[in-house]
C-alpha cells in the first residue's frame, strides 16, 4: 500500500518565496522563486504517492513560541 500525504504549498516564512511542505512533518523544502514553481514540485510528489493532495495556503504559518526565539538568536 502506498503511503499517502498532503502536501503544503504556502509562502516562504522568511519572504524567500514559496515552499512544499509535508504535513505533519517539521522539514521543508528550500524556498522557489514562484508559487507556480513549487506547485510543480507538489504535483511531482502527489504523481509520486498517488492519492496525495495538495492544498495551497496563501499566508505564511505563523511561527512557534520556541520558532520565533530560535530566529530572534541567529
Amino acid at each position: 500500500m502506498m503511503r499517502k500525504f498532503a502536501y503544503h504549498v504556502l509562502p516562504d516564512p522568511d519572504g524567500r518565496g514559496w515552499i512544499v511542505a509535508v504535513e505533519g512533518y517539521v522539514a521543508h523544502s528550500l524556498p522557489y522563486g514562484t508559487k507556480e514553481e513549487a506547485l510543480e514540485v507538489a504535483e511531482g510528489l502527489v504523481r509520486r504517492y498517488p492519492g496525495s493532495t495538495i492544498v495551497v495556503d496563501e499566508q505564511p504559518p505563523r511561527l512557534t513560541p520556541i520558532e520565533l526565539e530560535h530566529r530572534l538568536a541567529a
